[in-house]
């Protein structure tokens, strides 16, 4: 598993966050998608406490108490929400740090066991499941997406006039 390709994903991650956030209040990232789906408050919130926790497979200390990321977790109903802006500083607080992580991990600490596995591999390594965290942030950042959309906005990764853009129905 090559670092250099992990941080470069998470930093996608970043672009592709910062992108589909323009524009969005908190209040509108409290809305609940129609007929179902998760709010894009708590698909950031959810992406930062992944990100705070990646760090300690790394080696380093995660920034903030997991506590404050308690409804963020998966299947929790009702959050305890963090406001937008918060949610975003925090998470561009942790993509240099998650940067330099990746920066000093070694080939040796990345092909070392991992201490779970989320698909019961019983040859997970930390590499793999870093690996596993930079696609399940890829797809709730996907997610964002499609939720600013679901606002009425416009999409943020093609901009009206850009090379192979166009609207479709929501």
């Amino acid at each position: 598993m090559d670092p250099k390709v992990l941080a470069f994903q998470f930093g996608v991650g970043a672009f592709v966050l910062e992108r589909n956030l323009a524009g969005v209040t908190n209040e509108e990232s409290l809305r609940r998608p129609q007929p179902g789906g998760n709010t894009m408050n708590w698909i950031v919130g959810h992406v930062v406490r992944t990100r705070n926790q990646a760090l300690a497979l790394l080696g380093a200390t995660p920034l903030f108490d997991d506590a404050d990321f308690e409804g963020y977790g998966a299947g929790v109903s009702k959050p305890r929400t963090l406001g937008l802006d918060e949610l975003k500083r925090r998470f561009d607080a942790l993509g240099p740090v998650l940067g330099r992580a990746l920066e000093h991990a070694t080939a040796q600490h990345l092909s070392s066991p991992a201490p779970f596995s989320p698909t019961n591999n019983p040859n997970e390594t930390v590499g793999t499941l870093l690996a596993s965290i930079a696609f399940h942030e890829a797809y709730h950042l996907g997610q964002t997406g499609l939720s600013r959309r679901l606002l009425g906005k416009t999409g943020a990764l093609l901009a009206p006039g850009e090379a192979g853009h166009k609207e479709e129905p929501v």
